[in-house]
């Protein structure tokens, strides 16, 4: 049984713009177009969204480092358990209730300024009694956002359906800017022949931690045409375009208690892919493919091939799980360069411990012209051949 581990380097392997930065990129020029998209509001959602905000000027000063959002979502967390506007438990805590104010023109702000610059006392309006949040003023020509908020837990409330307007704009970007365009003409092909897949073979799995379709809408034809297998992924954070609500997973890793920040209040999980996992349904189909790879009628022995994943550490949890769940497992895992091919061996090494990766874990070079996943294209060994 083979499976494909897919992450976001197969879709950069393809030509596409499916990384973050493409994304802060694209909202960034979409804040400057005369003629913006007419599926999302990027310009109204870089005014008043303070994650895109964040995540904006964060890559600025990355420069031509591309963002980890998960870890910065990571660090955004920490903030706020420590911050005690957010994180105080009481209902009716002298820190509330508040008001949270966005400077719609404001393009230089990051979590790590907010403390009290960007709350304020509320004076003169009557206090409104909600569950949730209450948006105050949201006028188009207003220069400011108001954000009541009677409870403390309502800014995390607040923040979360802010993170969940961005993720609605991450997948309708990838739908209409980047799989619209999707076409053959990439450079590299994905061959099943170099990995040792039969033509008779049925047994090919493929796990992607990717939001896109791409090995689907480029293979599952010249899969089925090889072998005969329909391709039947499992999307462990979601897929784009699944229905007119966003239920991709953006996240990230659990938390762990440290010296630094303490324990962080679990108002604060909804922030963690594995508690989104469960709201979103994704779990299930990977529960799926657990269940084959246990099942006990059958000898198995697995091996996983994993292409364009980082194996860092917000996903580390997950992939431990699937790679020990077999005991018979052997890992591949393909780099395209030797600073990839370090990183790699040292994810891998913390996921399953060094004593494993001496034992079942080969690094290949995905472009290898005998062991490579991804071929050049003009020296492509054709699947179907």
């Amino acid at each position: 049984m083979d499976i494909l581990i897919i992450g976001n380097g197969f879709d950069l392997a393809h030509g596409l713009k499916t990384s973050y930065k493409d994304f802060l990129d694209f909202c960034k020029e979409q804040s400057r177009t005369h003629t913006p998209v007419t599926y999302f509001d990027y310009k109204h959602c870089l005014a008043t969204n303070l994650w895109l905000k964040h995540f904006i000027n964060r890559q600025e000063k990355l420069g031509d480092t591309w963002i980890d959002l998960e870890k910065e979502i990571y660090e955004v967390v920490k903030f706020i358990n420590k911050h005690p506007t957010a994180s105080n438990s009481g209902s009716t805590s002298m820190f509330c209730p508040k008001i949270l104010l966005i400077e719609k023109t404001d393009n230089s702000f990051t979590f790590n300024q907010l403390k009290e610059k960007y709350f304020r006392q509320p004076k003169d309006f009557e206090q409104v009694k909600t569950n949730n949040y209450k948006i105050l003023t949201q006028i188009v020509d207003s220069r400011f956002v108001e954000i009541y908020l009677e409870k403390s837990n309502f800014f995390i409330n607040f923040l979360y359906d802010q993170l969940r307007e961005f993720t609605k704009g991450f997948e309708l970007y990838l739908i209409h800017e980047v799989l619209e365009q999707l076409n053959e003409n990439s450079p590299y092909k994905l061959s099943l022949q170099s990995i040792g897949v039969a033509p008779s073979s049925q047994d090919v799995h493929i796990l992607s931690f990717n939001y896109t379709d791409t090995c689907e809408k480029l293979y599952n034809n010249k899969f089925n045409a090889y072998c005969e297998l329909r391709i039947k992924p499992v999307y462990v954070h979601g897929k784009v375009g699944c229905n007119n609500t966003c239920e991709l997973v953006l996240g990230t890793h659990s938390f762990e208690s440290s010296e630094k920040y303490g324990a962080i209040s679990p108002r604060l999980n909804v922030f963690k892919k594995h508690n989104q996992r469960h709201r979103y349904g994704t779990i299930e189909a990977y529960q799926g493919l657990i269940r084959t790879l246990t099942d006990p009628k059958r000898i198995i022995k697995p091996v996983f091939h994993i292409i364009g994943h980082s194996l860092d550490e917000t996903d580390h949890k997950i992939l431990k799980h699937i790679l020990m769940i077999n005991k018979n497992a052997t890992i591949k895992v393909y780099y395209h360069n030797e600073e990839s091919q370090e990183r790699l061996i040292n994810n891998i090494t913390d996921i399953i411990t060094e004593e494993e990766v001496m034992t079942r874990v080969q690094l290949i070079d995905q472009h290898d012209e005998k062991r490579g996943l991804l071929r050049p294209v003009n020296k492509e060994v054709l699947i179907s051949s």
